[in-house]
């Protein structure tokens, strides 16, 4: 009897994507929430200008953002050479599982940072990085785009249910 574990097709690859991005989106909210919640007092915003760290952590957030696109587009690039189409989608879900930990990271650091110092400013970043990690949710039509996928790749990609050779 043969296993159908390694049976891939495209929708079952962007499911698996969507699992990935999902369960460290939810980690993410979930220990913001956590933080939140220890709040005592509710949510009062307190911005303390003589902190060092507000003006250096959104240069890490920019920095990691751009970082992760850089790197991101760098690895598709490498995926150019190769000619099967699993081998492409391996080498873009690690460039897309490298490119949401370059995100997670400092919205991580963000939510201990508000944690430790009770600076809401901190949270208040880690939210756009939130957000802005939701808009990178892995899609049918990303990856065709971003893989540049032409010909009987392309053809072999939009048979959503046919296992990939």
């Amino acid at each position: 009897m043969q296993s159908n574990t390694q049976e891939l097709t495209p929708n079952k690859y962007i499911k698996s994507l969507s699992i990935i991005h999902m369960t460290l989106l939810a980690g993410m909210i979930l220990f913001g929430g956590f933080v939140l919640f220890q709040f005592s007092g509710g949510i009062t915003p307190a911005l303390d200008t003589n902190d060092t760290l507000l003006l250096v952590f959104p240069v890490i957030v920019v920095v990691a953002i751009l970082a992760s696109q850089a790197i991101f587009k760098k690895l598709i690039v490498a995926t150019e050479s190769k000619t099967d189409l699993k081998s492409k989608l391996v080498g873009y879900q690690t460039a897309t599982i490298i490119k949401l930990a370059l995100i997670e990271g400092p919205a991580f650091f963000g939510i201990v940072l508000s944690m430790t110092t009770g600076n809401t400013a901190y949270i208040a970043i880690a939210i756009v990085l939130v957000i802005y990690f939701l808009l990178q949710k892995p899609t049918l039509t990303k990856v065709e785009r971003d893989l540049k996928l032409r010909g009987e790749l392309r053809n072999q990609f939009n048979r959503y249910d046919e296992v990939i050779d």
